[in-house]
Protein backbone atom coordinates (compact mmCIF):
# COMPACT_ATOMS: atom_id res chain seq x y z
CA UNK A 1 0.00 0.00 0.00
CA UNK A 2 2.76 2.31 0.73
CA UNK A 3 5.11 1.81 -2.72
CA UNK A 4 1.14 2.57 -4.11
CA UNK A 5 1.07 5.91 -2.76
CA UNK A 6 4.22 6.26 -3.56
CA UNK A 7 3.60 5.84 -7.16
CA UNK A 8 0.30 7.93 -7.04
CA UNK A 9 2.58 10.95 -5.74
CA UNK A 10 5.31 10.62 -8.32
CA UNK A 11 2.61 10.71 -10.85
CA UNK A 12 0.88 13.08 -9.83
CA UNK A 13 4.06 15.53 -9.58
CA UNK A 14 4.98 14.13 -13.15
CA UNK A 15 1.63 15.36 -14.24
CA UNK A 16 2.03 18.76 -12.79
CA UNK A 17 5.42 19.24 -14.25
CA UNK A 18 3.96 18.65 -17.72
CA UNK A 19 1.24 21.13 -16.90
CA UNK A 20 3.74 23.62 -16.21
CA UNK A 21 5.95 22.72 -19.23
CA UNK A 22 3.13 22.51 -21.41
CA UNK A 23 2.11 26.44 -21.10
CA UNK A 24 5.15 27.86 -20.30
CA UNK A 25 6.76 26.25 -23.14
CA UNK A 26 3.76 27.80 -25.49
CA UNK A 27 3.88 30.84 -23.94
CA UNK A 28 7.73 31.34 -24.18
CA UNK A 29 7.04 31.39 -28.38
CA UNK A 30 4.37 33.44 -28.34
CA UNK A 31 6.67 35.89 -25.96
CA UNK A 32 9.51 35.49 -28.71
CA UNK A 33 6.91 36.26 -31.85
CA UNK A 34 4.92 38.84 -30.19
CA UNK A 35 6.49 40.53 -27.25
CA UNK A 36 7.51 44.18 -27.84
CA UNK A 37 11.20 45.08 -26.91
CA UNK A 38 11.02 47.67 -25.40
CA UNK A 39 11.93 49.52 -21.78
CA UNK A 40 9.79 47.65 -19.29
CA UNK A 41 7.80 50.55 -18.07
CA UNK A 42 4.28 50.65 -16.31
CA UNK A 43 1.59 53.29 -17.37
CA UNK A 44 -0.29 54.98 -14.73
CA UNK A 45 -3.58 54.38 -13.97
CA UNK A 46 -5.17 57.67 -15.57
CA UNK A 47 -5.40 55.95 -19.33
CA UNK A 48 -6.28 52.78 -21.21
CA UNK A 49 -3.22 51.32 -22.47
CA UNK A 50 -4.82 51.58 -25.52
CA UNK A 51 -8.48 50.91 -27.59
CA UNK A 52 -7.98 47.45 -28.76
CA UNK A 53 -6.61 44.47 -27.03
CA UNK A 54 -5.20 41.33 -28.67
CA UNK A 55 -4.97 38.38 -26.06
CA UNK A 56 -3.30 34.56 -26.95
CA UNK A 57 -3.79 32.13 -24.24
CA UNK A 58 -2.78 28.70 -23.91
CA UNK A 59 -4.88 26.10 -21.83
CA UNK A 60 -4.28 22.68 -19.97
CA UNK A 61 -6.31 20.80 -17.87
CA UNK A 62 -9.02 17.83 -17.54
CA UNK A 63 -12.77 16.86 -18.19
CA UNK A 64 -14.47 17.00 -14.74
CA UNK A 65 -15.92 13.38 -14.65
CA UNK A 66 -19.20 14.80 -12.42
CA UNK A 67 -20.92 11.24 -13.04
CA UNK A 68 -19.11 7.94 -13.36
CA UNK A 69 -20.07 7.59 -17.09
CA UNK A 70 -18.00 10.39 -17.86
CA UNK A 71 -14.87 8.26 -17.22
CA UNK A 72 -14.17 6.52 -19.91
CA UNK A 73 -13.64 10.10 -21.46
CA UNK A 74 -10.65 10.89 -19.22
CA UNK A 75 -8.04 9.48 -21.61
CA UNK A 76 -5.56 12.17 -21.92
CA UNK A 77 -4.76 16.05 -20.25
CA UNK A 78 -6.99 18.83 -22.27
CA UNK A 79 -4.91 20.65 -24.31
CA UNK A 80 -6.42 24.36 -25.75
CA UNK A 81 -5.89 27.61 -27.61
CA UNK A 82 -7.60 30.72 -27.37
CA UNK A 83 -7.17 34.14 -29.17
CA UNK A 84 -9.47 37.16 -27.74
CA UNK A 85 -10.14 40.26 -29.22
CA UNK A 86 -10.91 42.69 -26.00
CA UNK A 87 -11.81 46.70 -25.72
CA UNK A 88 -10.74 48.11 -22.50
CA UNK A 89 -14.29 50.51 -21.19
CA UNK A 90 -13.24 54.02 -20.01
CA UNK A 91 -16.02 55.14 -18.63
CA UNK A 92 -18.40 56.60 -21.58
CA UNK A 93 -21.35 55.09 -19.68
CA UNK A 94 -22.72 55.22 -16.28
CA UNK A 95 -22.09 50.62 -16.23
CA UNK A 96 -18.56 50.94 -16.97
CA UNK A 97 -17.88 53.27 -13.61
CA UNK A 98 -19.88 50.77 -11.72
CA UNK A 99 -17.73 48.04 -12.62
CA UNK A 100 -14.88 49.56 -12.21
CA UNK A 101 -13.96 49.85 -15.98
CA UNK A 102 -14.61 46.06 -17.05
CA UNK A 103 -13.40 45.13 -20.46
CA UNK A 104 -15.63 43.25 -22.77
CA UNK A 105 -14.81 41.11 -26.39
CA UNK A 106 -14.82 37.99 -27.74
CA UNK A 107 -13.49 34.81 -27.49
CA UNK A 108 -12.48 31.76 -30.13
CA UNK A 109 -11.29 28.45 -28.11
CA UNK A 110 -10.11 25.22 -29.68
CA UNK A 111 -9.68 22.54 -27.22
CA UNK A 112 -7.95 18.82 -28.04
CA UNK A 113 -10.56 17.63 -25.56
CA UNK A 114 -8.16 14.55 -24.95
CA UNK A 115 -9.90 11.68 -26.43
CA UNK A 116 -9.87 11.58 -30.32
CA UNK A 117 -12.25 8.50 -30.93
CA UNK A 118 -14.81 9.48 -28.63
CA UNK A 119 -14.47 13.55 -28.25
CA UNK A 120 -12.08 14.83 -31.07
CA UNK A 121 -11.93 18.71 -31.32
CA UNK A 122 -14.45 21.23 -28.82
CA UNK A 123 -14.73 24.83 -30.38
CA UNK A 124 -16.10 27.67 -28.66
CA UNK A 125 -16.86 31.11 -29.75
CA UNK A 126 -18.22 33.63 -27.21
CA UNK A 127 -18.71 37.16 -26.11
CA UNK A 128 -17.22 37.75 -22.77
CA UNK A 129 -17.47 40.62 -19.96
CA UNK A 130 -13.88 40.87 -17.59
CA UNK A 131 -14.49 42.29 -14.37
CA UNK A 132 -11.75 43.68 -12.52
CA UNK A 133 -12.06 42.69 -8.25
CA UNK A 134 -9.65 45.26 -7.15
CA UNK A 135 -9.12 49.11 -6.95
CA UNK A 136 -6.75 48.64 -10.17
CA UNK A 137 -8.62 48.02 -13.09
CA UNK A 138 -5.53 47.47 -15.37
CA UNK A 139 -4.37 44.86 -13.22
CA UNK A 140 -4.60 42.37 -10.27
CA UNK A 141 -7.20 39.84 -10.12
CA UNK A 142 -9.70 39.99 -12.29
CA UNK A 143 -13.43 37.81 -13.29
CA UNK A 144 -13.95 37.07 -16.60
CA UNK A 145 -17.41 35.26 -17.89
CA UNK A 146 -18.78 34.10 -21.35
CA UNK A 147 -21.23 32.58 -23.18
CA UNK A 148 -21.92 31.63 -26.19
CA UNK A 149 -21.80 28.86 -29.25
CA UNK A 150 -20.36 25.61 -28.49
CA UNK A 151 -19.16 22.85 -31.36
CA UNK A 152 -17.98 19.32 -30.35
CA UNK A 153 -16.66 17.28 -33.37
CA UNK A 154 -16.97 13.75 -31.94
CA UNK A 155 -20.74 12.81 -30.33
CA UNK A 156 -23.03 9.99 -29.21
CA UNK A 157 -23.43 7.30 -31.96
CA UNK A 158 -25.21 4.19 -30.59
CA UNK A 159 -22.90 2.18 -33.28
CA UNK A 160 -19.33 2.97 -32.80
CA UNK A 161 -19.38 6.09 -29.70
CA UNK A 162 -21.65 4.57 -27.65
CA UNK A 163 -19.00 5.55 -24.91
CA UNK A 164 -19.45 9.07 -25.03
CA UNK A 165 -22.56 9.76 -22.92
CA UNK A 166 -21.44 13.43 -22.01
CA UNK A 167 -23.24 14.91 -25.73
CA UNK A 168 -25.62 14.13 -27.89
CA UNK A 169 -25.01 17.08 -30.32
CA UNK A 170 -22.18 18.93 -32.51
CA UNK A 171 -23.85 22.48 -31.84
CA UNK A 172 -24.25 23.33 -28.16
CA UNK A 173 -24.20 26.30 -25.85
CA UNK A 174 -20.70 27.04 -24.42
CA UNK A 175 -20.45 29.21 -21.15
CA UNK A 176 -16.67 30.01 -19.71
CA UNK A 177 -15.80 31.51 -16.59
CA UNK A 178 -12.45 31.89 -14.52
CA UNK A 179 -10.19 33.57 -12.08
CA UNK A 180 -7.00 35.06 -13.35
CA UNK A 181 -4.16 37.36 -12.03
CA UNK A 182 -2.74 40.15 -14.72
CA UNK A 183 0.54 41.58 -14.02
CA UNK A 184 2.11 44.81 -16.68
CA UNK A 185 5.04 43.55 -18.11
CA UNK A 186 5.51 46.70 -20.59
CA UNK A 187 3.65 49.90 -21.42
CA UNK A 188 1.32 48.24 -23.94
CA UNK A 189 2.00 44.44 -23.15
CA UNK A 190 0.51 42.44 -20.01
CA UNK A 191 0.67 38.62 -18.92
CA UNK A 192 -1.94 36.85 -17.90
CA UNK A 193 -2.13 33.38 -14.85
CA UNK A 194 -5.34 31.82 -14.09
CA UNK A 195 -7.49 29.09 -13.83
CA UNK A 196 -11.17 28.60 -14.93
CA UNK A 197 -13.84 26.26 -16.71
CA UNK A 198 -15.53 25.91 -19.97
CA UNK A 199 -18.94 24.08 -20.26
CA UNK A 200 -20.63 22.56 -22.99
CA UNK A 201 -24.21 21.47 -22.70
CA UNK A 202 -27.46 22.11 -25.24
CA UNK A 203 -29.73 22.25 -23.02
CA UNK A 204 -31.54 18.85 -23.11
CA UNK A 205 -32.32 19.44 -26.84
CA UNK A 206 -30.52 16.29 -27.73
CA UNK A 207 -29.36 13.22 -25.17
CA UNK A 208 -27.19 12.51 -23.76
CA UNK A 209 -26.60 15.50 -22.46
CA UNK A 210 -24.34 14.94 -19.25
CA UNK A 211 -22.19 17.80 -20.74
CA UNK A 212 -18.21 18.92 -21.05
CA UNK A 213 -16.76 20.70 -17.96
CA UNK A 214 -13.39 21.27 -18.82
CA UNK A 215 -11.00 22.87 -15.96
CA UNK A 216 -7.55 23.99 -16.86
CA UNK A 217 -4.97 26.26 -15.84
CA UNK A 218 -4.19 29.05 -18.57
CA UNK A 219 -1.22 31.51 -19.40
CA UNK A 220 -1.64 34.49 -21.58
CA UNK A 221 -0.34 37.20 -22.77
CA UNK A 222 -2.09 40.26 -23.93
CA UNK A 223 -0.71 43.26 -26.07
CA UNK A 224 -2.69 46.66 -26.25
CA UNK A 225 -2.79 49.11 -29.67
CA UNK A 226 -4.77 52.04 -30.94
CA UNK A 227 -5.41 55.30 -29.35
CA UNK A 228 -5.15 55.33 -25.68
CA UNK A 229 -8.66 57.20 -23.87
CA UNK A 230 -8.41 59.16 -20.48
CA UNK A 231 -10.71 57.33 -17.69
CA UNK A 232 -13.47 59.34 -17.46
CA UNK A 233 -14.12 59.09 -13.72
CA UNK A 234 -17.73 59.84 -12.42
CA UNK A 235 -19.71 60.74 -9.41
CA UNK A 236 -22.40 57.50 -8.68
CA UNK A 237 -25.53 58.47 -10.39
CA UNK A 238 -28.59 58.24 -8.44
CA UNK A 239 -30.52 55.39 -9.90
CA UNK A 240 -34.31 54.70 -9.81
CA UNK A 241 -35.55 52.76 -7.28
CA UNK A 242 -38.65 52.83 -9.17
CA UNK A 243 -39.75 48.19 -8.64
CA UNK A 244 -41.23 46.48 -11.94
CA UNK A 245 -43.01 43.72 -12.92
CA UNK A 246 -41.44 41.87 -15.73
CA UNK A 247 -43.32 39.00 -17.60
CA UNK A 248 -41.82 37.02 -20.45
CA UNK A 249 -42.76 33.46 -22.43
CA UNK A 250 -40.49 31.45 -23.94
CA UNK A 251 -39.91 27.50 -24.96
CA UNK A 252 -37.91 25.17 -26.94
CA UNK A 253 -37.48 21.26 -27.85
CA UNK A 254 -36.04 18.49 -25.48
CA UNK A 255 -35.11 15.01 -25.16
CA UNK A 256 -35.63 12.28 -22.31
CA UNK A 257 -34.04 8.99 -22.18
CA UNK A 258 -33.22 7.08 -24.37
CA UNK A 259 -30.84 8.68 -26.37
CA UNK A 260 -32.28 10.00 -30.12
CA UNK A 261 -35.49 9.39 -29.23
CA UNK A 262 -38.72 11.75 -29.97
CA UNK A 263 -38.60 15.29 -29.05
CA UNK A 264 -40.74 17.03 -26.66
CA UNK A 265 -42.06 20.22 -26.06
CA UNK A 266 -41.49 22.53 -23.19
CA UNK A 267 -42.28 25.80 -22.31
CA UNK A 268 -42.55 28.61 -19.34
CA UNK A 269 -44.75 31.90 -18.98
CA UNK A 270 -42.97 34.18 -15.72
CA UNK A 271 -43.59 36.96 -13.95
CA UNK A 272 -41.45 38.57 -11.72
CA UNK A 273 -41.62 41.51 -8.85
CA UNK A 274 -38.35 43.66 -9.56
CA UNK A 275 -36.91 45.92 -7.72
CA UNK A 276 -33.44 48.00 -7.75
CA UNK A 277 -31.31 48.23 -5.30
CA UNK A 278 -27.78 49.87 -7.09
CA UNK A 279 -27.08 51.47 -9.96
CA UNK A 280 -26.07 47.74 -11.14
CA UNK A 281 -28.34 45.26 -8.96
CA UNK A 282 -31.30 44.07 -8.60
CA UNK A 283 -33.58 41.75 -6.25
CA UNK A 284 -36.58 39.78 -7.88
CA UNK A 285 -39.60 37.54 -6.68
CA UNK A 286 -41.21 35.59 -8.88
CA UNK A 287 -43.69 33.19 -10.39
CA UNK A 288 -43.17 30.41 -13.17
CA UNK A 289 -45.84 27.70 -14.75
CA UNK A 290 -44.04 25.49 -16.69
CA UNK A 291 -45.50 23.34 -19.36
CA UNK A 292 -43.31 19.79 -20.23
CA UNK A 293 -45.25 17.17 -22.33
CA UNK A 294 -42.31 14.70 -21.25
CA UNK A 295 -43.37 14.47 -17.79
CA UNK A 296 -46.20 12.63 -18.66
CA UNK A 297 -44.39 10.45 -21.31
CA UNK A 298 -41.60 9.60 -18.37
CA UNK A 299 -44.16 8.50 -15.98
CA UNK A 300 -46.51 6.44 -18.32
CA UNK A 301 -43.36 4.50 -19.22
CA UNK A 302 -42.22 3.70 -15.60
CA UNK A 303 -45.52 2.28 -14.96
CA UNK A 304 -46.59 2.45 -11.66
CA UNK A 305 -48.90 4.84 -11.91
CA UNK A 306 -51.27 6.32 -14.38
CA UNK A 307 -50.31 10.00 -15.62
CA UNK A 308 -52.93 12.79 -15.40
CA UNK A 309 -52.77 15.98 -17.26
CA UNK A 310 -51.79 17.90 -14.84
CA UNK A 311 -48.49 16.63 -14.45
CA UNK A 312 -47.22 18.29 -17.46
CA UNK A 313 -47.67 21.34 -15.33
CA UNK A 314 -45.11 22.63 -12.65
CA UNK A 315 -45.52 25.63 -10.79
CA UNK A 316 -42.67 27.30 -9.03
CA UNK A 317 -41.74 30.23 -6.96
CA UNK A 318 -38.02 31.65 -7.36
CA UNK A 319 -36.25 34.05 -5.96
CA UNK A 320 -33.37 36.32 -8.63
CA UNK A 321 -30.29 38.33 -8.59
CA UNK A 322 -29.87 40.21 -11.84
CA UNK A 323 -26.85 42.38 -12.74
CA UNK A 324 -27.33 45.51 -15.50
CA UNK A 325 -24.72 46.23 -18.44
CA UNK A 326 -26.51 49.01 -20.34
CA UNK A 327 -28.92 47.13 -22.38
CA UNK A 328 -28.09 43.27 -21.16
CA UNK A 329 -28.86 41.89 -17.82
CA UNK A 330 -27.43 38.77 -16.04
CA UNK A 331 -29.83 36.75 -13.85
CA UNK A 332 -28.94 34.00 -11.39
CA UNK A 333 -32.40 31.92 -10.44
CA UNK A 334 -33.35 29.42 -7.80
CA UNK A 335 -36.94 27.78 -7.24
CA UNK A 336 -39.18 25.23 -5.78
CA UNK A 337 -41.60 23.83 -7.41
CA UNK A 338 -45.17 23.57 -5.42
CA UNK A 339 -46.47 20.55 -7.37
CA UNK A 340 -43.95 18.02 -9.65
CA UNK A 341 -45.17 15.51 -10.74
CA UNK A 342 -41.65 14.00 -11.88
CA UNK A 343 -40.13 13.89 -8.42
CA UNK A 344 -36.77 12.04 -9.80
CA UNK A 345 -35.75 15.84 -10.70
CA UNK A 346 -36.31 16.93 -7.09
CA UNK A 347 -38.02 20.44 -6.21
CA UNK A 348 -35.57 22.67 -6.46
CA UNK A 349 -34.59 24.20 -9.80
CA UNK A 350 -32.07 26.54 -11.31
CA UNK A 351 -31.69 29.36 -13.90
CA UNK A 352 -29.44 31.35 -16.09
CA UNK A 353 -31.14 34.22 -17.92
CA UNK A 354 -29.38 36.61 -20.35
CA UNK A 355 -31.82 39.71 -21.15
CA UNK A 356 -31.32 41.88 -24.03
CA UNK A 357 -33.68 44.99 -23.16
CA UNK A 358 -35.39 47.77 -25.48
CA UNK A 359 -37.11 50.21 -23.84
CA UNK A 360 -40.23 47.75 -22.68
CA UNK A 361 -39.43 44.52 -24.77
CA UNK A 362 -36.73 42.17 -23.86
CA UNK A 363 -35.70 39.27 -25.82
CA UNK A 364 -34.63 36.38 -22.89
CA UNK A 365 -32.54 33.74 -23.46
CA UNK A 366 -32.38 31.43 -19.98
CA UNK A 367 -31.08 27.39 -19.35
CA UNK A 368 -32.91 26.09 -16.87
CA UNK A 369 -31.48 22.81 -15.28
CA UNK A 370 -31.85 20.75 -11.54
CA UNK A 371 -28.44 21.51 -10.16
CA UNK A 372 -25.43 20.32 -12.49
CA UNK A 373 -28.14 18.41 -14.92
CA UNK A 374 -29.75 20.36 -17.87
CA UNK A 375 -33.50 20.40 -18.29
CA UNK A 376 -34.60 22.37 -21.17
CA UNK A 377 -34.05 25.93 -23.26
CA UNK A 378 -35.89 28.94 -23.23
CA UNK A 379 -36.27 31.45 -26.11
CA UNK A 380 -38.39 34.02 -25.34
CA UNK A 381 -39.83 37.60 -25.43
CA UNK A 382 -40.75 39.88 -22.68
CA UNK A 383 -42.02 43.01 -21.32
CA UNK A 384 -41.45 45.50 -18.74
CA UNK A 385 -44.18 47.26 -16.53
CA UNK A 386 -42.68 50.22 -14.69
CA UNK A 387 -44.85 51.40 -11.55
CA UNK A 388 -45.59 55.15 -12.23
Amino acid sequence: MKKLMQLKNKLFVIKALNVIQWNFGILFHLLILFYPFHALCVSNNDSTNGNWNLQIRTDYGFIIAHRPALEPLQEEHVKGFEITISRQSFGKDDWENNFNFPSYGITIAAFDLGSKEKLGTGIALYPFIDFPLGKNHLRGLHFRYGMGLGYVEKIFNRKDNFKNAAIGSHFNEAVHFDLHYEKRISKKSDLELGAGITHFSNGAFHLPNLGINIATINLAYRLAFGDKKAFVKRETQPFSKKPAILIHAGGFSKSIYPPLGKQYFAAAISSMYFKPISNKSAWGLGFDLFYDNSISARIDRLGLTQSKSIDDFRPGLYGAYHLSFHKIGLMFNMGYYLYNGWKDDGNIYHKICLNYYFKKVFLCLNLKSHYARADMIELGVGYRITKK
